[in-house]
């Protein structure tokens, strides 16, 4: 899948929906549909799953930022293609919760994939990109945490999927924002973390 092409939204919708056609798949064969250029697109998909309500089920926001930190770092390294450890077999994707998201985000995929084009371009590729993982990596981290606060991992992957939709789009306006609410939420997200009776 092209991460560039018209309406990324709904055609990351699409390759869930279509993965899912037979009752349930897995993480590592979901990620693994989206090919070579999956970088973007996974990080939208991570971004809108934490906003649904499947980041408050136990052990997803764990398993997502898992990917989240694995997809980054190869970005860092230049790999050419992804790769995935096989534990995310495990984690299960049900049809049901792909229909319950769905129908959550869907009514606003058209109005955003209307908005995003590429524009701005310098900031979403190269030295940009590579600066957008390591703040993803940062926020990738916090949902260890944040995943024991129902809902708390809706801002970090709010800004994760903000990121995935400037690089997918190649639109640095996009890419702009993502950076200037990473920096604007880093002491918001550090205080709800203080707050949280970690068993360490």
């Amino acid at each position: 899948m092209a991460d560039d092409g018209k309406q990324p939204l709904q055609s990351i919708l699409k390759k869930v929906d279509d993965a899912v056609e037979n009752g349930e798949t897995d993480l590592k064969t979901l990620i693994e549909s989206f090919g070579n250029r999956a970088f973007g697109p996974i990080l939208t998909l991570v971004g809108f799953f934490m906003m649904t309500p499947l980041g408050a089920i136990p052990g997803v926001p764990i398993a997502f930022a898992v990917i989240v930190i694995t997809f980054a770092g190869q970005l860092l390294l230049a790999r050419q293609s992804p790769w995935m450890p096989e534990v995310l077999r495990r984690v299960k994707i049900k049809k049901e919760r792909v229909d319950k998201a769905r129908r959550f985000v869907r009514p606003v995929l058209s109005a955003i994939d209307g908005i995003l084009r590429p524009r701005l371009q310098f900031l979403a590729k190269g030295p940009a990109t590579v600066f957008a993982a390591l703040i993803a990596i940062v926020l990738a981290l916090t949902m260890f945490p944040l995943g024991a606060v129902p809902f708390g991992v809706v801002i970090p992957g709010f800004l994760i999927g903000l990121f995935g939709l400037g690089i997918m789009a190649r639109d640095g306006v996009v890419m702009a924002l993502a950076f200037s609410l990473s920096v604007a939420s880093a002491f918001f997200i550090a205080d709800l973390i203080g707050k949280i009776d970690l068993p360490f």
